[in-house]
C-alpha cells in the first residue's frame, strides 16, 4: 500500500464509469483502502478466531444451565438438530458473505442496499450483548483477584455479609453434629458471597432502584474493557494473535473441569442424569463483538475513520464502559438479566431470517454459490442450499412464532420484573426489528423513478459489490475505470451496470446463465 506523505486522506470524487482521467481531476487517491483495512495474516489466525468466537462464555455459563433445566441428555436432541438445520448453515452463509467481500455488517449490504437495516440491527444487538458480556468478564476478574488470598472468602460463614442462614455443609458431611436448623432453609457461604458481597443485591429494592455503584466491580469492568481495547488495537492483526491463547485455553480449562468433576463424590449420578434423556422436558420450552462494531462503522466511513481506528476503538470502549456502569450497581444483576433476556431474543431471529432471505431470494442462491466457488474453488452442496432456501428460514420463523405465543415475563430468582421493565425489554427487541423497514425506506428514497423502479434499484447489488482486494476481482467483478489518474477500479455488477461497451455482452451472458440455473432449481 502506498503511503501518503504529509497529507491526510481525502474523500474521493465519485466517478462516472465513462469519465476520462482529465474529467476526474488531478486528485491522487491511489490508496488501497481494502489492504489498509486489515486482513488475516494466515489461515490459522482465522480458524482460531472462529473457534474463539464459538467457544466462549456460553459454554461455561449458559450451556450447562440450559442442559440441566431442560432434561439433561434430552436437551442434546434439539440442540444438535438446530445446530444441523440452522447453526452450521447460517454460520457458513454469514462467514462466506463477509470473507468474500471483506466488509463488515453494514458495508456488506452492498449486496442488496435495500436490506442495510438488517446490518444496523445486527450492530445494535451486538452492542447490547457486548455491554453485559463484559460485565460477566468483570465478575470473572473479581473472583480471580479474590482467589489469590490464602483463605478463600466464600468458603466460610462468619463474615460481615453472611446471615444466620449461612451453613457450611461440609461441616456436617459425617452426620455427627447436632444442627437446630432445617437444612432446606440454609444457604451456602459461596451463595451469600456471590449475592450479598459481590453483587450486594440486598442494597437494591429492584430494577427501579439500582442503588450505589460497587467500585470494586466498576474497576474490574474497567480492566475488562482495557483488555478488550488492547486486543483489538490493530484489528484482526492483533486479535488474530491473541486467539492463539484465548481459543485454546478454554479447552484446557474445560478438560481440567471435566477431570475434576468426574473424580468428585457422586459424579456418577451426575453423569447418569446427563446421559439419561428426560424427553418430557422437550415439550416445554468478546473480542469478536467489539471488532464487529468497529469494523462495521469504519467500513462505512473508511476515509475518515480508518486512519484513526485506534482512537475510534478507544471511544467505543469508553462509551460501552459508561453504558455498563449501571450493571455495577447493587441492582445491576436485574439489568443484566433484562439485557440477557431481550437484547438477542426475537430481534435476532428477525435479523437472521431477513439476512437469509435477502441473500438467497433477492441476490440469488446461484449467484451467491458462484461467489463462494470463486472464493473457495467449490460450490456449496445440496445440504447447504436446501437449508438456506427452505429449512433454516422456516425453522427460525417457527421458533419466532413459538417464542411470541409462549412468551413468559423475565424473572430473577423470586423477583418479578415490573411491567415498565418488561415493556422496556420488549422495546429493546423491537428496536432492532424496526431498523430493517427503516433501512428499506431510506434505500428506496435514495433511488429515482417510480416506487417499483426504486425498489428494484435498491434491491440490486451496488456498483462496487464484490471482493475488496484488487487481486481477487475476477469474472463478473472486473475493473471498469480507465486511466492511470483514476481511483482504484470499482467492481461492476453486470446485472445492473453495462458500464463499458466491451463488457455488455458478458453481462447479458451472465444474466442468461443465472436465470437458467435458477429456473432449473425451481
Amino acid at each position: 500500500m502506498k503511503k501518503l506523505q504529509g497529507a491526510h486522506l481525502r474523500k474521493p470524487v465519485t466517478p462516472d464509469l465513462l469519465m476520462t482521467p482529465s474529467d476526474q481531476g488531478d486528485v491522487d487517491l491511489d490508496v488501497d483502502f481494502a489492504a489498509d483495512r486489515g486482513n488475516w495474516t494466515g489461515k490459522l489466525d482465522f480458524l482460531l478466531s472462529c473457534i474463539g468466537y464459538c467457544v466462549g462464555l456460553g459454554n461455561v455459563w449458559r450451556f450447562p444451565y440450559r442442559a440441566y433445566t431442560n432434561g439433561g441428555g434430552a436437551f442434546l436432541v434439539p440442540y444438535f438438530l438446530m445446530l444441523a438445520i440452522c447453526g452450521i448453515p447460517l454460520f457458513f452463509l454469514e462467514l462466506s458473505l463477509g470473507q468474500f467481500s471483506s466488509l463488515g455488517p453494514l458495508a456488506v449490504w452492498k449486496i442488496s442496499p435495500l436490506f442495510k437495516g438488517a446490518g444496523a440491527a445486527m450492530l445494535l444487538i451486538v452492542g447490547l450483548v457486548a455491554v453485559y458480556y463484559n460485565m460477566i468478564i468483570a465478575y470473572v476478574l473479581f473472583y480471580l483477584f479474590a482467589s489469590l488470598t490464602s483463605d478463600l472468602p466464600w468458603e466460610h460463614c462468619g463474615n460481615w455479609w453472611n446471615t444466620e442462614l449461612c451453613l457450611e455443609h461440609r461441616g456436617s458431611k459425617d452426620g455427627n453434629g447436632a444442627l437446630p436448623l432445617n437444612l432446606t432453609c440454609t444457604v451456602s457461604p459461596s451463595e451469600e458471597y456471590w449475592s450479598r458481597y459481590v453483587l450486594h443485591i440486598q442494597g437494591s429494592q429492584g430494577i427501579g432502584s439500582p442503588g450505589e455503584i460497587r467500585w470494586n466491580l466498576c474497576l474490574c469492568l474497567l480492566l475488562a474493557w482495557v483488555i478488550v481495547f488492547l486486543c483489538i488495537l490493530k484489528g484482526v492483526k492483533s486479535s488474530g494473535k491473541v486467539v492463539y491463547f484465548t481459543a485454546t485455553f478454554p479447552y484446557l480449562i474445560l478438560l481440567m473441569l471435566l477431570v475434576r468433576g468426574v473424580t468428585l463424590p457422586g459424579a456418577w449420578k451426575g453423569i447418569q442424569f446427563y446421559l439419561t434423556p428426560q424427553f418430557h422436558h422437550l415439550l416445554s420450552s468478546k473480542f469478536a463483538f467489539l471488532e464487529t462494531i468497529v469494523t462495521a462503522v469504519t467500513d462505512e466511513f473508511p476515509y475518515y475513520l480508518r486512519p484513526k481506528k485506534v482512537v475510534f476503538s478507544g471511544l467505543i470502549c469508553v462509551a460501552m464502559y459508561l453504558m455498563g456502569l449501571i450493571l455495577t450497581t447493587d441492582g445491576g444483576m436485574y439489568w443484566l438479566v433484562l439485557l440477557d433476556d431481550y437484547s438477542a431474543s426475537f430481534g435476532l431471529l428477525v435479523v437472521v431470517i431477513t439476512t437469509c432471505l435477502a441473500v438467497t431470494r433477492v441476490y440469488g442462491i446461484q449467484r451467491f454459490c458462484r461467489d463462494i466457488h470463486m472464493m473457495l474453488g467449490f460450490k456449496p452442496g445440496l445440504y447447504f442450499r436446501a437449508c438456506w432456501l427452505f429449512l433454516s428460514p422456516a425453522t427460525l420463523l417457527a421458533l419466532l412464532v413459538y417464542s411470541i405465543v409462549k412468551y413468559q415475563p423475565s424473572e430473577y430468582g423470586s423477583y418479578r420484573f415490573p411491567p415498565w421493565a418488561e415493556l422496556l425489554g420488549i422495546l429493546m427487541g423491537l428496536l432492532s426489528c424496526l431498523m430493517i423497514p427503516a433501512g428499506m425506506l431510506v434505500a428506496v428514497l435514495r433511488e429515482e423513478g417510480s416506487f417499483w423502479e426504486r425498489l428494484q434499484q435498491a434491491s440490486r447489488p451496488a456498483m462496487d459489490w464484490g471482493p475488496s482486494l484488487e487481486e481477487n476481482r475476477t469474472g463478473m467483478y472486473v475493473a471498469t475505470l480507465a486511466g492511470s489518474q483514476s481511483p482504484k477500479p470499482l467492481m461492476v455488477h453486470m446485472r445492473k451496470y453495462g458500464g463499458i461497451t466491451s463488457f455488455e455482452n458478458t453481462a447479458i451472458e451472465v444474466d442468461r446463465e443465472i436465470a437458467e440455473e435458477e429456473e432449473s432449481m425451481m
